[in-house]
């Protein structure tokens, strides 16, 4: 009865501090954000008899700190001093040291009782002043504080190399290559927008992101929701073209991690992959400050997990399995169902309808198909081996996440489809396992048929430069203003002249891809001549500069050119058409020639006279 006793009123007194603590806040005021002019700042408490202390350099304040006692302006000499951006976080080949580095001004602030005992969680407050010299040209802004030991300890700091780096395997050892709770550090994160103001402040969990890209000083970042930090969302809508107003996790993707020093592929291939039959991570730039200090040019989006699938399918988290090699390592829930595909496609004969149906009900062949040309379209060269993610629940085939797109956007000529269709055993870029499910399905005559009809008016529409040339335009001017900032800090892009250079060359692959595309399909989908069995050519004769129509029957779908030769045996023109199995009708115009003209489509061949 005792023991009940002492645990009732130990019960008692946590929940009694517990009120006590939230009914004594602290407040500081006005709210943290990006503002024009600089202002006086007033921290409170309700709690008069209590002694508020802050600190300015994003470290939790603690009897130590500053005291507080009257309200303060806003100025650069708030700024902070502890220059944060002179530590090693990466290997020395990796590691820029700017002159110097822009500052927001970072508040932290809590009350403690005379005894030195913090009371209060501790409120932040961070803000970003332009006539303080601290301009982020439009874009949103997340700050991260968290304590420089979670930070940049040798032994527990995720940042830096720390005590799990060997000089002898510098490129994947270091503290930032840890992964899991034991590697996810309290932190806290503010979103603010210049048009609509704070978009949230909570405490949250950090840890580091991405693969070989953690060794670089512009790391990319995780952060998480929690319960136990404060609250289990983040709520707002971040994404203007997502109606989605609540995340349990996101990604902070550096604009170091793009293979060129245009900085901007994984977020111009969202643009692409948006409109597609896709789950795509919505993505948007910011600017990231840590502990007050510019930490450069980022792209918050969504991660690709159980949390993404509950927000966008309503489905149970802890329901759906989610796969990250083609080997069958998995994220979430198990990989027996995906073995089991895998097996089913080594044995089965996918030339066959039945077998061919049954694999379409295990794979939504649409959503792969979208994913498999827009891969390959990009020339994604760090696929399909590695950035491989898929999923199934419950009333749900396998789908593959599109993300990852850093490595697209390179050389328009390089005949992607060879790495799509590999057959070796390298274990990167490309291999034979990861290959086999695209290889197998291109074995059936009605998959070849999708997927050239979905290329055809992807080609002409979503992917045409017509389209993919205001994407790019849009994403640079997103970021034009704010590249000279990043340049400074990271000497990546080594110039602003650089990096409008290697926009021009993403410009011109996006300009000469669609014909260079288009060749190597045909390339692929070699047709069977003999399945043309009849073309016909209309109205005959026709004038000079008129569209001539043209009939054509096949028995298969696939990919030829219709061929023109004057009656010499010249050739003269040649056009790449799709065609459908059954009849296909098609125009030609062959400018302001006169004279008699042979056309050729497979074997088939009709003369025509131009007037």
């Amino acid at each position: 009865m005792r023991n009940q006793h002492i645990l009732f009123l130990a019960i008692l007194l946590v929940f009694s501090g517990a009120l006590f603590a939230q009914n004594n806040e602290v407040h500081i005021s006005p709210k943290g954000g990006v503002y024009a002019d600089a202002f006086p700042v007033t921290i409170s408490c309700s709690n008069s008899s209590l002694q508020i202390r802050y600190t300015l350099n994003g470290a939790t304040p603690d009897k130590n700190s500053a005291l507080y006692s009257a309200p303060f302006m806003l100025s650069n000499s708030l700024k902070s001093r502890s220059d944060i951006y002179k530590i090693h976080i990466s290997p020395d080949d990796e590691f820029y040291l700017p002159d110097s580095v822009t500052k927001g001004i970072v508040i932290r602030a809590a009350a403690f009782d005379n005894n030195g005992n913090r009371v209060t969680p501790v409120t932040t407050q961070s803000y970003f002043i332009g006539e303080l010299g601290c301009d982020v040209h439009g874009l949103p802004i997340v700050s991260i504080c968290a304590d420089s030991l979670s930070l940049f300890a040798h032994d527990t700091g995720i940042m830096v190399p720390g005590a799990y780096f060997d000089p002898q395997d510098s490129l994947w050892t270091g503290n930032y290559y840890q992964e899991g709770r034991d590697w996810e550090r309290l932190c806290n994160v503010e979103y603010y927008t210049a048009e609509n103001g704070i978009g949230f402040n909570q405490q949250a969990g950090l840890r580091t992101h991405g693969g070989n890209a953690r060794r670089n000083q512009q790391k990319g970042l995780k952060i998480y929701a929690r319960e136990e930090y404060g609250k289990k969302r983040f709520k707002y809508k971040i994404f203007d073209d997502l109606n989605i107003n609540n995340f349990k996790r996101l990604v902070l993707k550096p604009f170091k991690t793009a293979w060129t020093e245009a900085g901007l592929q994984n977020y111009l291939s969202y643009f692409m992959a948006k409109e597609l039959n896709l789950d795509v991570l919505a993505t948007r730039p910011v600017v990231l400050f840590l502990n007050g200090e510019y930490w450069g040019i980022f792209f918050i989006q969504e991660k690709p997990d159980e949390r993404y699938l509950e927000n966008h399918y309503n489905i149970d988290p802890d329901s759906p399995d989610i796969i990250s090699s083609w080997l069958g390592f998995f994220e979430e829930g198990d990989n027996t169902n995906f073995n089991e595909l895998m097996a089913f496609v080594r044995s089965a004969d996918l030339s066959d309808e039945n077998e061919y149906r049954h694999l379409s009900e295990l794979i939504d062949i649409d959503n792969f198909i979208d994913y498999q040309i827009l891969e390959i379209f990009a020339s994604n060269y760090d696929w399909p081996a590695n950035n491989m993610r898929c999923w199934q629940a419950e009333g749900y085939p396998w789908r593959w996440f599109f993300f990852d797109c850093d490595a697209c956007f390179g050389n328009s000529s390089y005949d992607f489809y060879e790495q799509a269709t590999d057959v070796s055993d390298d274990v990167w870029p490309s291999n034979a396992t990861s290959t086999l499910l695209f290889r197998s399905l291109l074995k059936n005559e009605t998959f070849n048929q999708k997927f050239i009809d979905r290329l055809k008016s992807l080609i002409h529409n979503n992917l045409a430069y017509k389209n993919t040339k205001p994407q790019l335009t849009s994403a640079i001017n997103q970021l034009q203003d704010e590249i000279s900032h990043q340049v400074e800090r990271f000497q990546f892009p080594q110039s602003f002249e650089e990096w409008e250079e290697q926009c021009n060359l993403i410009d011109a692959f996006l300009r000469d891809r669609e014909e260079t595309f288009w060749q190597q399909t045909c390339n692929l989908f070699v047709l069977n001549n003999d399945s043309i069995t009849e073309l016909t050519c209309y109205p005959n004769p026709v004038p000079s500069g008129e569209t001539i129509n043209i009939t054509v029957k096949s028995e298969t779908g696939n990919i030829t050119t219709i061929d023109v030769y004057d009656l010499n045996g010249n050739y003269v023109y040649c056009q790449n058409i799709f065609l459908q199995k059954g009849g296909n009708r098609l125009k030609l115009n062959l400018g302001n020639r006169k004279g008699m003209y042979i056309i050729k489509v497979g074997k088939e061949t009709c003369k025509v006279t131009l007037l």
